[in-house]
């Protein structure tokens, strides 16, 4: 059985129709039908069968396709470790949380790709458990996050420096001239929160629960901007990594007291061989943030 075959059979269960694979990838339509039959001449078994002018999968398709989908997993990883190998993948898929990357995306952009013109970014910027979900699904090459460390993962962790959440609330508020604040005193104020999949409301939530306290939450959001206009325009305050708001003049950073630290870092799978193009960016990101410990 041929990878194109493979590749032929998989795009007619995704789109439905042969017709709409063949455009899909860019063939005739003919060469498609004939993947098939050479497919099921070579199985000896029928993959589809037709009802009203559409192709379902039969009992044996649905066993191929489960099969064929695993096979061509690991053709593209082959495909994608061996360039990496080699130094010719010239492709990084990284992951950053939206409070990081709002100060490490506009350097990786600017100033690594002048310097790195050939590498292409393919950037995934969520919240850190959506993005620790997604390296460990092998989606991702590398990510920039805040978690526990202590969580058994299997990824590689790589330090880059400490850093903290605070409680940012708009330039003018009445918190805002406060020189630190207790977790208990924040969580009096109006708030506003990111949904679950962000390792900040992880960390908040379980600090609620340890303190006994039930804020009032406006709004849970997936967006950092939305989280920013509503701290600015509405009156909420927000728990925040003080990355996100260190060019926003509008927002103010109360620290906590008691301090809540958060160390940044790198993490890679350990199965994963980490190649030339990420060990690039890795020097790079380490280099640029080597003095804020």
């Amino acid at each position: 059985m041929k990878i194109n075959q493979m590749e032929y059979f998989a795009q007619v269960c995704r789109l439905g129709t042969i017709t709409r694979a063949a455009k899909e990838l860019h063939v005739s339509q003919p060469s498609v039908t004939a993947a098939i039959h050479e497919m099921e001449k070579e199985l000896g078994v029928s993959l589809f069968y037709r009802r009203n002018n559409k192709l379902y999968l039969t009992e044996e398709g649905n066993f191929v396709l489960d099969r064929v989908v695993d096979i061509l997993k690991d053709v593209e990883r082959l495909d994608r470790d061996l360039k990496g190998f080699v130094g010719t993948k010239n492709l990084i898929r990284l992951g950053v949380p939206l409070q990081i990357g709002a100060c490490l995306l506009p350097l990786l952009f600017g100033k690594f790709r002048k310097m790195n013109p050939e590498v292409k970014l393919e950037i995934q910027e969520s919240g850190a458990m959506d993005i620790v979900r997604s390296l460990l699904e092998d989606q991702l090459d590398m990510a920039i996050v805040s978690v526990d460390i202590s969580r058994q993962w299997d990824v590689s962790w790589t330090p880059l420096y400490q850093s903290e959440f605070c409680f940012c609330v708009a330039a003018g508020h009445p918190q805002s001239s406060l020189d630190s604040i207790t977790f208990e005193e924040a969580c009096r104020q109006l708030l506003v929160a990111f949904k679950e999949g962000f390792y900040v409301n992880e960390r908040i939530n379980r600090q609620m629960k340890e303190c006994g306290v039930t804020p009032e939450i406006l709004l849970r959001t997936e967006q950092l901007h939305t989280v920013k206009n509503l701290v600015v325009h509405g009156g909420c305050g927000a728990f925040l990594l003080k990355e996100a708001v260190r060019m926003d003049p509008l927002i103010r950073p109360v620290p906590m007291n008691p301090p809540m630290p958060a160390q940044i870092g790198v993490i890679t799978r350990r199965d994963r061989p980490v190649y030339s193009d990420c060990r690039k960016m890795l020097s790079f990101i380490k280099e640029e943030f080597a003095g804020r410990n």
